[in-house]
């Protein structure tokens, strides 16, 4: 765990820990040199199991993760931010799992999102599977920071740490090299809570984090054999939902096609993901841009038809949809 001013959050996140249900873990926080109550509420807790770090100057999350991951001993890692929480099996569940797959390199889980108060508001799914959750990478993170579990010896024979030069998405950016160096899964079980917070990301803060977004889809896209121009890229965030600049997409929606059709024949050329996967992923990640531009059903049936033709796709990945569909709740 990373710490810093999470005064109001910390006792829930590290009750969570103390609560798992598998006991033969320990606590590694750095504290990167918290200005409110954080050391504190750190020094109170007596648990032998907690080992306490502190930044003597303010160093960023990514700096502050790695140096977490350096200090701990465990055969697995598992990461918690510091103002989410965890179900009290999610260890346990976790490394069972990972003691009956030993090809597995990490593990994340279904999660809940909550409000500011813990509150469960929405119940998040993502794709299941190895290649599946590579494809999904392409365009989105499909791992949510907390619910991950990791072999140390993976990201110790792969030298995977966080790039420290991203102040933001740093995870995404973790996930973006991880996925395609080992298997990585995910357990269909609620067993993750990650708080959504009022002005948790600023208007100057969303900017910088697109920003480093679009350096870890060139960076993917690159692995591809891409070299992404302007208009390459933009495509690329338009599909995947982080559009930087304002498109009328009902003027421009062909531009995204021919973009989906390139990434398709470019893999093609050049296989970093299985065919059918990356069609799949392809004509679900379309059929959302167009269902979020309100393209109507008539136009999205004859845009969908016209890709599966292009790709070309004998397959039928729409059942995936329920599979992956989140749902909102209220929690009494």
């Amino acid at each position: 765990m990373a710490a810093y001013n999470a005064q109001d959050y910390l006792d829930t996140a590290l009750n969570s820990v103390f609560a798992q249900s598998f006991k033969d873990y320990e606590v590694v926080v750095v504290d990167d040199a918290s200005s409110d109550k954080t050391p504190h509420i750190l020094a109170a807790c007596q648990d032998p199991r907690l080992k306490v770090f502190r930044n003597e100057t303010r160093s960023g999350a990514a700096f502050s993760r790695n140096r977490a991951i350096n200090e701990a001993s465990g055969r697995y890692v598992a990461i918690l931010d510091a103002d989410d929480f965890w179900a009290p099996e999610k260890l346990e569940e976790q490394v069972g799992f990972m003691e009956k797959h030993p090809s597995a390199a990490g593990l994340g889980t279904y999660v809940y999102e909550t409000d500011q108060a813990g509150r469960r508001n929405k119940a998040v799914r993502f794709p299941l599977y190895p290649g599946q959750i590579r494809c999904s990478t392409l365009f989105r993170c499909s791992l949510v920071h907390s619910s991950v579990m990791m072999r140390r010896s993976f990201l110790d024979e792969h030298n995977i740490r966080y790039n420290e030069s991203f102040s933001f998405s740093h995870d995404y950016e973790l996930w973006s090299r991880a996925v395609f160096a080992g298997n990585f899964y995910l357990l269909p079980r609620y067993l993750t809570y990650y708080r959504r917070r009022p002005g948790q990301i600023s208007s100057e803060n969303s900017a910088a984090q697109n920003r480093h977004a679009s350096r870890v889809y060139c960076s993917m896209l690159q692995k591809m054999g891409f070299q992404p121009q302007d208009e390459e890229l933009s495509a690329h965030l338009r599909l995947s939902g982080l559009a930087i600049e304002t498109v009328d997409e009902q003027e421009h929606y062909r531009d995204i096609m021919l973009w989906c059709i390139a990434l398709y024949k470019k893999n093609e050329m050049n296989p970093v993901f299985r065919p059918y996967l990356l069609a799949n992923e392809i004509l679900l990640r379309f059929l959302k841009y167009c269902t979020v531009n309100s393209f109507g059903p008539i136009k999205t049936l004859r845009f969908m038809t016209s890709l599966h033709w292009n790709l070309p796709s004998l397959f039928f990945p729409y059942l995936q949809l329920f599979q992956r569909m989140s749902r909102k709740i209220k929690d009494v």
